[in-house]
């Protein structure tokens, strides 16, 4: 009894997070927006300015998330805003809060560190990505978040702030694709499913 209860229950769980995973699109908006939002980073990093100023350039550059996430969940008619009942989605909502509690470090790096605020800010995106490889069921998240949070620190050391800038370009990109290849498939497997309960 114990047995058949743990088994419904998960499928249960599964069915929430299946839900939750095609009406966020797997995160893509966001992951699209971070692809623009660390590329303007990069730009901030050629210009000649002081650290200062690119620094504080750089945290202003968050503010373009939501926004950015807003246009390309039209795009991919995404519903991100969507008040669902659904506890998964208000679990990926706090596990994205969760990052900014992260935001104090980068602020202490910003006053006391400046040199390295950078790799602390990519270091915390990277990081902040691990809940969601578990969210929605997609690996791809997992992996990304720990080649970027330990490349991210090795990398700026080695090669400086610009290449780091341009390796997170790199890894979100890349992340969307993975991502827009299993929305896809799962849009596949929804329409299918959808033609043979008509039929």
């Amino acid at each position: 009894m114990n047995t058949f209860n743990l088994k419904e229950s998960m499928e249960h769980l599964n069915k929430l997070k299946e839900e939750n995973a095609t009406t966020q699109k797997k995160g893509l908006p966001f992951m699209m927006a971070s692809v623009l939002i660390w590329t303007i980073i990069l730009i901030i990093r050629l210009l000649d300015m002081k650290t200062g100023a690119m620094n504080l350039a750089t945290f202003c550059c968050s503010v373009l998330l939501l926004p950015l996430a807003f246009v390309f969940s039209k795009v991919l008619k995404a519903d991100i805003f969507k008040k669902m009942e659904n506890p998964i989605a208000k679990l990926g909502f706090l596990a994205t809060l969760n990052q900014m509690l992260y935001i104090v470090i980068v602020m202490w790096a910003y006053s006391d560190c400046p040199q390295a605020m950078l790799m602390i800010y990519a270091m915390v995106f990277g990081a902040h990505l691990l809940p969601f490889g578990w969210l929605y069921d997609t690996k791809s998240y997992t992996v990304v978040s720990i080649v970027e949070t330990i490349a991210a620190m090795v990398i700026n050391l080695v090669f400086g702030a610009v290449a780091m800038a341009a390796f997170m370009i790199v890894m979100q990109i890349i992340l969307s694709i993975v991502l827009y290849t299993d929305v896809r498939k799962v849009n596949e497997v929804s329409e299918s499913r959808d033609q043979y309960r008509s039929a």
